[in-house]
């Protein structure tokens, strides 16, 4: 007799309920959209419900499941959650703690079953290879249907399916079982009520002790284990789905995968829900191949380490901007999402009449589909890549994967190593970095667990921070927590004193980014008050960073204008000369480094008159006094919407004066017309304001009338020209009054897009 061994299943977990399908994925010719495999559950607080507690054990949020530094950008899903909404709105809810609505529902929290890698905590891009099989109804017992992904003994997941007269039933006695070991539980739509359950569970459980978990504690720490048991916990089940992929296994030789199919899921159900960032559907997006460039582009950000030459971190990113289209607020953020993609899109979809000198840029580039009518094509070399019938059938919103990679590649060589560039080697950049990874190492580990996550581990986390803070302070002045209120004043006052900790560390981190910003300052003591740089001109370059530095419109400048001028440099040469692109890139940086760091104190008083006033003649005093002559006064008086950032581009022209003659001239030609137009708006702005204050109409104006104006607005030019440029490059009246005569455009025109950002008011 042999001895037959059987392999025993690694399947640990057992859920009943319903299966179902449906399609997801828009398709192209030749392609169907791909079947969802779902299977519809509930989970609960029953804890004599074995499987209850198994679920609550396993599923997660995002955050808690991967390694966020591990992770490449084609594989993050949604991430931050606004715990102070979860714990002041959705746990109340849950308990029906005041029982304000009779009927009460939450939509199913929606799961997708993803495998992980061997040996790494990371989504794979496939199931192992699916397998079915049926055992037909015999002797009046049922069939089943199985169907398994992976090996007996590795499986990921299996569907058992009873065959009653023939037929698969999708209800009763199905079950769903899954490898907890070798696949994650990930939460694409409905984290927060999710947290909200996991919340309840883990406080009856002290289950918070994993790393990634503790951080949050303290936001949840108001339902306390007595008080929460007072509700029948029992009749608290939420409906819950899991989605897999079946066509998604090691056979399948489409574009598609498993990260993907989450991301489509994650999209369209938040098109109408609760909305979502633009930024974090910016970053899901793989039906944009914009979105798919700043993945790209941000996935050489997420590559650095300790090794790097630099000290720009995927953490100096913001992903998660809290509107649409916002100013950075993370303290140590000094760029984002929106940002990156903004400037990126001009780079590549831009016409010759979208930019005319200095005037807002105009054009609805959003609605730019066609890849070699605006030039995408031709910049990335497209059509060589992909051959003429690739090229002539990619389009924004419709391109192959192997399609995306070339151009992805491409577009790595010519832009994106340039714009990663930009944030290491622009030294304020490079100042704000280094200040932010001495932070993070004064915040490790061991040192303050609460502090890091808030800001290092999701931008969002510290509006939540806020936001739950002032929500328990209103509770406890409304006596919303009755008996337990000397328990609930202990958790705010621990949140109170991790607030004042953030203060001072962010209050240390622009002392240091000022200490590193003057690190080459000739004479410290100048500007030092002791160890550290004075208060005044901490505030000065703090005002330098939020209102100048790390917006869009100054950020798209410094790319869009180095690459739009080597465009127009290219026209002038012979069809034998080439341009050295990273030989001018290192020049372009060198001298925009020489003015925005100053080494002298001249220097430094040049800086400030520009984006701020006059300081005084004893600079000790720190008193800065407004002037007619900075670059508010001069360039651009209105709101700096992202879509007038050619005045950035004008006063980066002023400073960039190349050795090379003939990108000299081209860049003497574009400057020229940018003053033309600059003045021309200064002079009509000057004009405009002496009518209003003498309510006189412009054709009473007598000729020295309008030469006090002229003066006037040629005083303003000329003073804001001497702190930016030499003297002799200065023009002339004549020149100017010559300039006025030929009927310049008006430099102030709006934008025919009308899009408007919500951010800080730009310098």
């Amino acid at each position: 007799m042999s001895l037959q061994l059987r392999r025993e299943t690694a399947l640990n977990l057992v859920l009943e309920g319903s299966v179902g399908s449906f399609n997801v994925g828009t398709g192209r010719a030749g392609q169907n959209s791909l079947e969802v495999k779902y299977f519809l559950t509930h989970v609960g607080l029953d804890f004599a419900s074995g499987s209850d507690e198994e679920v609550l054990k396993h599923i997660a949020p995002v955050r808690e499941i991967f390694d966020f530094e591990q992770l490449d950008f084609d594989e993050i899903m949604q991430r931050d959650i606004d715990d102070a909404r979860v714990s002041s709105e959705l746990v109340p809810y849950l308990l029906d703690s005041k029982s304000q609505d009779l009927i009460k529902l939450f939509p199913p929290i929606v799961v997708v079953v993803l495998p992980v890698k061997e040996q790494e905590n990371r989504p794979a891009s496939l199931y192992p290879k699916i397998s079915v099989s049926e055992s037909p109804e015999e002797n009046g017992k049922e069939g089943k249907y199985t169907l398994r992904a992976g090996a007996i003994g590795r499986e990921v997941f299996q569907f058992d399916q009873p065959i009653m007269d023939g037929e698969r039933v999708q209800h009763d006695l199905v079950r769903f079982r899954l490898n907890t070991n070798r696949s994650r539980l990930v939460i694409v739509d409905g984290q927060h009520r999710a947290m909200a359950l996991l919340a309840l569970y883990r406080n009856l459980k002290d289950d918070w002790s994993d790393e990634k978990r503790a951080p949050f504690r303290e936001y949840y720490a108001e339902w306390t284990p007595k008080y929460i048991r007072e509700f029948e916990l029992r009749e608290i089940n939420l409906p819950v789905i899991f989605c897999t992929f079946p066509a998604l296994s090691e056979d399948y030789e489409g574009d598609f995968d498993l990260k993907k199919a989450a991301r489509a899921i994650f999209l369209t159900l938040n098109k109408t829900a609760r909305k979502v960032s633009n930024s974090r559907n910016t970053l899901l997006n793989d039906s944009d191949i914009i979105a798919f460039l700043l993945r790209r582009c941000l996935s050489q950000v997420k590559q650095k380490d300790i090794r790097s030459g630099f000290s720009f971190r995927i953490f100096n990113v913001e992903l998660d901007q809290i509107e649409d289209r916002v100013g950075i607020q993370a303290p140590i953020a000094l760029t984002g999402v929106n940002h990156i993609y903004y400037l990126i899109e001009h780079l590549l979809l831009n016409e010759d009449a979208d930019v005319n000198g200095a005037k807002p840029r105009s054009g609805k580039l959003y609605k730019r589909k066609d890849l070699d009518g605006y030039g995408f094509m031709k910049r990335l070399n497209g059509r060589n890549l992909l051959g003429s019938a690739s090229a002539d059938s990619t389009k924004r919103d419709s391109f192959t994967a192997s399609a995306a990679s070339k151009l992805g590649e491409s577009f790595n060589d010519r832009y994106g190593r340039f714009i990663v560039s930009v944030f290491e080697r622009f030294l304020p950049y490079e100042a704000h970095n280094r200040a932010v990874l001495t932070l993070e190492e004064s915040l490790g580990p061991l040192e303050d667990r609460k502090l890091r996550p808030i800001l290092f581990e999701g931008q969002g986390i510290n509006r939540v921070f806020e936001t739950y803070r002032g929500n328990l302070e209103q509770r406890l002045r409304d006596n919303f927590f009755e008996a337990e209120v000397p328990k609930i004043q202990e958790v705010k006052q621990r949140f109170d004193d991790t607030a004042s900790r953030i203060n001072k560390a962010i209050r240390s981190f622009h002392a240091g980014r000022a200490a590193n910003f003057l690190n080459d300052f000739r004479n410290k003591k100048i500007l030092w008050d002791e160890q550290r740089p004075h208060n005044e001109i901490i505030k000065f370059l703090n005002m330098l960073y939020e209102r100048v530095l790390k917006t869009v419109a100054f950020q798209t400048a410094l790319i869009c204008t180095f690459f739009g001028q080597i465009e127009r440099y290219k026209l002038f040469l012979s069809s034998h000369e080439s341009v050295n692109v990273d030989h001018a890139f290192d020049e372009y940086m060198g001298l925009l480094n020489g003015f925005f760091v100053p080494k002298t104190l001249s220097q430094f008083k040049n800086l400030v008159m520009v984006f701020r006033g006059e300081l005084n003649e004893n600079a000790t005093d720190w008193k800065i006094t407004p002037s007619s002559r900075t670059f508010r006064s001069v360039v651009y008086k209105g709101e700096m919407q992202p879509d007038q950032w050619p005045k950035y581009k004008y006063l980066i022209l002023e400073i960039w004066r190349p050795k090379d003659s003939n990108l000299a001239e081209s860049l003497t030609e574009e400057r020229k017309k940018c003053r033309g137009q600059i003045f021309t708006g200064l002079y009509e702005s000057y004009r405009d304001d002496y009518l209003r204050e003498q309510t006189r109409n412009e054709g009473d104006l007598d000729r020295e009338e309008r030469n006090k104006i002229f003066d006037d607005a040629y005083g303003a030019f000329s003073g804001f020209l001497s702190f930016v440029c030499d003297d002799k490059d200065i023009p002339g009246k004549q020149d100017l009054k010559n300039v006025l005569k030929s009927g310049w455009d008006d430099a102030r025109g709006e934008d025919e897009d009308e899009e408007s950002w919500e951010s800080v008011e730009e310098v």
